[in-house]
Order: structure tokens, then sequence, then C-alpha cells
């Protein structure tokens, strides 16, 4: 088992994050999450996933087809001393009827620092901006 690192500010952890998520590193992408089972993530599109065990099966699930093709864009911040929200842009290549298209998602993604350094509390992103198209239940964006 790896070693978890230790991150010292949030926006490493999102770098790590997005980084994880184009590799299909199942392995890194755990090891940025808060261990809470409280912790959360909605992919964009479906339900509402709570705890470690049904964070990872859904990350596992979209690794079997590979990394994920995602540039997050027009990031901001907000960061405490032990709370940092980001709000953010993510523009996902996926394959459509007509090719390669990029959608863009709106993600907010919430990091707690602890002594071990910062951890996600809460991913969350679904379809957004003006030209997103409409989501059938089979598409999986991440």
């Amino acid at each position: 088992m790896r070693r978890a690192p230790i991150f010292s500010t949030a926006d490493a952890v999102e770098e790590a994050f997005y980084d994880a998520m184009q590799r299909a590193d199942l392995e890194a992408m755990m090891s940025l999450w808060a261990d809470d089972e409280e912790v959360m993530c909605v992919h964009p599109g479906h339900q509402r996933l709570i705890g470690l065990d049904a964070i990872r099966a859904s990350w596992a699930a979209i690794f079997a087809n590979g990394g994920v093709d995602v540039r997050p864009s027009e990031v901001r911040t907000h960061t405490g001393a032990m709370l940092a929200v980001h709000n953010l842009v993510e523009q996902v290549v996926v394959t459509g009827r007509t090719g390669h298209e990029t959608v863009a998602c709106v993600a907010t993604n919430v990091y707690v620092k602890y002594a071990s350094g910062w951890r996600i509390l809460l991913h969350h992103s679904g379809p957004g901006g003006e030209e997103s198209p409409t989501l059938s239940s089979a598409t999986v964006l991440h």
C-alpha cells in the first residue's frame, strides 16, 4: 500500500486529483481523500456517493475505461485556516456521435486540513455551461 502524500495546500491536492484522473490511477486518487466516512462525491448526472468504499468503487468503474481527459479552468477559490472551497469549470473530452467533443462541467471541490495535510472532503461535478449537451444515463464523464 502506498503511503499517503502530505499536501501543504489545497491547490496541491487539486492538482494531484486531476492528475490521478488523467492517468486513471486509483491508488493515487484514493490517497487524496479524507479518512472520513462522510466524504462525498457526485459525478456528472449521477447520484451522490457517501463514504470511501462507494467513492473507490465509482472511480474503479470509471478508470476501467482508461483516464479521463479533463482540464480544469476558471478556478475560483476561498481558503480558510482549515477548509478550502474551489469552484471551477472542468473541460472534459468525451467521444460522442460525431467524434471527440469537449463538455463543460461545473465542479465544486471542498478540502479540509488535517495534521497530515490537506485532503478532499467533497467533489461535486455536474453539467454546466451555456452549450452543455443533455446527458443520457449511459454517459459517464467522470
